[in-house]
């Protein structure tokens, strides 16, 4: 059976240093910017989470592009 998928939204997620817990183990606080045009290409988003960054006092340890479809019979 074929099925066709239709990209409905997406969001961009940084990834945050956020120090170290009581217990010794890496603490992790994301920024998630939602509803990102899902026609924005990966470029475009990493050109955008480069800029945010600069604007946080928090280290960046990734950039993350969540993309939700609907998957659908053809």
């Amino acid at each position: 059976m074929a099925v066709t998928t239709t990209s409905l939204t997406s969001d961009l997620i940084l990834v945050m240093d956020n120090g170290i817990g009581a217990s010794g183990q890496a603490l992790s606080l994301n920024r998630t910017y939602r509803n990102v045009k899902p026609e924005a290409t990966d470029q475009n988003l990493y050109d955008v989470a480069q800029t945010l960054i600069g604007l946080q006092s928090k280290t960046n340890n990734s950039i993350q592009r969540r993309n939700t479809v609907e998957i659908e019979s053809a």
